[in-house]
């Protein structure tokens, strides 16, 4: 069973990297490795809930640089 990270816990990790890295410097969000081993269901899922976790971060810092997957 391959885990689907829920949006909440993406805009979590988007918020991490910003920290780490400063304010600004997060631009783009991608999957960490490649989904062509993966049921095309589980990859539907994952990047649905990667752009889903990108809106709730964007949400969250209205006003800064877009975020873009």
């Amino acid at each position: 069973m391959n885990h689907v990270e829920t949006p909440e816990e993406i805009a979590r990790g988007i918020e991490r990297a910003e920290k780490m890295l400063g304010p600004d410097r997060v631009r783009y969000v991608h999957p960490g490795f490649g989904f062509w081993m993966l049921k095309r269901s589980i990859a539907d899922r994952k990047i649905t809930a990667l752009a889903k976790g990108r809106d709730l971060y964007v949400g969250r810092t209205s006003g800064k640089a877009g975020v873009r997957v």
